[in-house]
C-alpha cells in the first residue's frame, strides 16, 4: 500500500485562511450589493461598486487558495512574525483613544527604536518625515478625515 492512500488529510491553517477569506469576501459582496448599492443608471458606480468587485476577486482567489492549500506544507509562525500583527492591533486599539495619526506616530517611534534598535536621531528624523508626509498630503491636501479618538474629541470640544 502506498503512503499517499493511507495518509490522512488534516484541516490546517492552510485551509482556514482561504475559508475565512471567502467569508470576508461574501460579506463585502453582500454589503456592496445590499447596503451601499452597486450601480446607478444616472450616476454610474455607487459606494458598493469597489467592495463588490474586490469581494468577488477575493472569493475567487480564496477558492483557488483552498484548492491548492492541500499541496502546501503547514507553515511555522515564529514569535517575531507576530510583532507586526500586534503592532497593527495596537494602532487600532490606540486609535479609539487618541486617534489614528498619533497612534501611528507612536507605533513608528516604538518600532524603530525598540524593535529595529535604531538611534534616537534616526528614529526621530524618520518620524518627522513620515508625519510631515501624512499630515501634509493626507490631512491638509487631500483632507482625509482620520479618526481622532475619544481623548482628542474631548479636547477639541
Amino acid at each position: 500500500m502506498s503512503t499517499a492512500s493511507t495518509e490522512k488529510r488534516h484541516f490546517s491553517i492552510n485551509q482556514i485562511i482561504p475559508v475565512v477569506s471567502a467569508i470576508i469576501a461574501i460579506v463585502f459582496v453582500w454589503l456592496g450589493l445590499s447596503k451601499y448599492g452597486f450601480w446607478n443608471e444616472q450616476q454610474g458606480p455607487m459606494s458598493g461598486f469597489y467592495p463588490t468587485i474586490i469581494g468577488i476577486g477575493l472569493f475567487l482567489m480564496s477558492i483557488v487558495g483552498f484548492i491548492f492549500s492541500f499541496k502546501d506544507k503547514t507553515p511555522i509562525f515564529p514569535a517575531d512574525s507576530w510583532m507586526a500583527v500586534l503592532g497593527a492591533l495596537g494602532i487600532i486599539a490606540a486609535s479609539f483613544l487618541i486617534g489614528l495619526i498619533p497612534s501611528a506616530g507612536i507605533y513608528v517611534i516604538l518600532w524603530l527604536r525598540w524593535y529595529e534598535k535604531l538611534s534616537w536621531k534616526t528614529t526621530l528624523l524618520t518620524f518627522a518625515v513620515i508625519m510631515a508626509i501624512v499630515i501634509g498630503c493626507f490631512v491638509l491636501w487631500l483632507q482625509v478625515p482620520f479618526p481622532r479618538g475619544m481623548i482628542l474629541d474631548a479636547i477639541m470640544k
